[in-house]
């Protein structure tokens, strides 16, 4: 059967002589296959068919409920995270209330209101695209793209914002590359979300390289700063869930879920995403994403 995966064979050097498969099914939906491979006599039979369907759903239950529990303490990080522009906005909205208080602090108190509300909106846009990320509910559209588009879309989108820090963006792509299999928005969102990141956290009239090149495997992709670097205590951290560098909180606005949704969708598609960062010179994020089999270069 083309569908059979036999990455396992390859790394374990055992050959499948026999295979029994049975869905994990719970709630009406299919999360997962159960496998036995190389029954020790015979054939499997209709019997074993019935112990792995039983033991199949035994481990349907135990999978839901671990992601019932992950959703768990994910909404409990999501309402302590919740609790400081929500107090934000209490306070601005009970100084806007008192008749006294001059102008110029009225215009504070609603910049306040409006960049706490902002902040809100994000956090919980993020936190739902997290969610269905780790629940596995989001849903990948594989297609075949050149990365040069994309690449030149999201500098397009991201300019004005570096320009508005003076920061120059430039696009370093390698040519004749090839195309790549993936969900081509998941893929804008990522660099979307480092190029944000990189113009946040950059200096003032610095500069962002966003750059590919391919190899025979992989599609590289970088997002490249000159900021301030990160260090490594710091580093480590990065990727984890509502995770801010210290003193950052009140120089940059952010939800803390960016580079975990980031780190996610790489992920799912069987790649992987480093940092490495020089103090005083800057960092850089890369992104190495598999390229399909037989993919037709232009």
């Amino acid at each position: 059967d083309p569908r059979h995966f036999g990455h396992i064979s390859k790394v374990t050097h055992i050959s499948t002589r026999s295979l029994l498969g049975v869905p994990l099914i719970t709630k009406g939906k299919i999360v997962g296959v159960l496998e036995a491979i190389n029954k020790r006599a015979g054939f499997f039979d209709k019997y074993d068919e019935r112990i792995m369907t039983a033991l199949g759903a035994l481990v349907a239950v135990a999978i839901e409920n671990a992601r019932l529990f992950q959703q768990s303490d994910l909404i409990s990080e999501l309402v302590h995270e919740l609790r400081t522009p929500l107090a934000s906005l209490s306070t601005a909205a009970h100084l806007l209330l008192r008749p006294e208080i001059p102008e110029d602090q009225r215009k504070k108190m609603v910049k306040i209101i409006h960049d706490e509300t902002f902040r809100l909106s994000e956090m919980t846009t993020a936190f739902l695209d997290l969610a269905r990320l780790e629940s596995g509910r989001a849903r990948f559209q594989s297609e075949a793209f050149l990365v040069k588009d994309v690449l030149e879309d999201c500098a397009a989108i991201m300019r004005s914002k570096a320009d508005e820090k003076g920061i120059s963006l430039n696009l370093v792509i390698q040519e004749k590359m090839p195309l790549l299999s993936a969900d081509r928005n998941k893929i804008k969102q990522v660099i979307q979300n480092l190029l944000s990141n990189a113009i946040k956290y950059n200096r003032p009239e610095g500069a962002i390289t966003l750059a590919a090149q391919a190899t025979r495997k992989e599609i590289i992709l970088s997002v490249r700063d000159t900021g301030p670097g990160i260090l490594p205590d710091v580093k480590e951290h990065l990727f984890e869930k509502f995770y801010r560098a210290p003193g950052s909180e009140n120089q940059v606005q952010g939800t803390g879920l960016g580079l975990a949704i980031c780190k996610r969708i790489i992920d799912t598609h069987q790649g992987r995403i480093e940092v490495s960062s020089e103090g005083g010179i800057g960092s850089t994020f890369t992104i190495h994403l598999p390229l399909k089999p037989r993919r037709t270069s232009v």
